[in-house]
């Protein structure tokens, strides 16, 4: 299984790149990596801007779909893995948990997308993809339906809920990401 980070955001409300914000000594890109390389074995970065991201030492690829927001994002990274299944999250998500990745990783047989439901939301920067997602994802964006949940029905979803999500992560933390200078705070 890869670990696929989206990079390709504009951080409009951070007002910087969200990726190379600093807490204490490390940048969020860094965080993140470290937490995904803890579980798998190989790591790709999507962005709208490969250069920036060259010093990590990753993967760094070009989103293959321009302005299509995270569902471009997710169908480049599907498109670019060799892994059949792939976890998918966020640059700004700071505190991943590894037993959570490794729990949600379990679950993938049978299965296109592992998503996890926090309250009444669908977590979908914090899931795993099958490669059988792709032909659902492309006719969307093809159609300009960007909101990513809106394949699942297209494809075999299962879907985890708090009440499990907690036996690994009990405050939800993986969830918890960066948006605004007063967030960082």
């Amino acid at each position: 299984m890869t670990g696929i980070i989206l990079a390709g955001g504009k951080s409009r409300r951070m007002g910087k790149d969200k990726a190379f914000v600093k807490i204490g000594n490390k940048r969020l890109i860094e965080l993140v990596i470290e937490k995904l390389e803890a579980v798998f074995e190989k790591i790709i970065i999507v962005t709208s801007d490969p250069v920036k991201f060259q010093f990590l030492g990753i993967k760094t690829v070009k989103d293959v779909v321009f302005n299509k927001g995270p569902l471009g994002g997710i169908y480049t990274g599907l498109l670019i893995s060799e892994s059949k299944y792939n976890f998918i999250c966020a640059c700004d998500m700071p505190f991943l948990n590894s037993h959570l990745l490794k729990f949600m990783s379990s679950k993938v047989e049978g299965n296109d997308v592992i998503v996890p439901v926090v309250g009444n939301f669908v977590e979908p920067l914090h899931s795993i993809y099958s490669k059988n997602c792709l032909l659902p994802i492309k006719r969307h964006l093809e159609n300009g339906k960007l909101r990513v949940r809106d394949f699942f029905p297209e494809v075999k979803c299962r879907y985890i809920p708090e009440n499990l999500i907690r036996k690994y992560d009990p405050h939800l933390q993986s969830f918890f990401n960066l948006n605004t200078p007063k967030m960082l705070e």
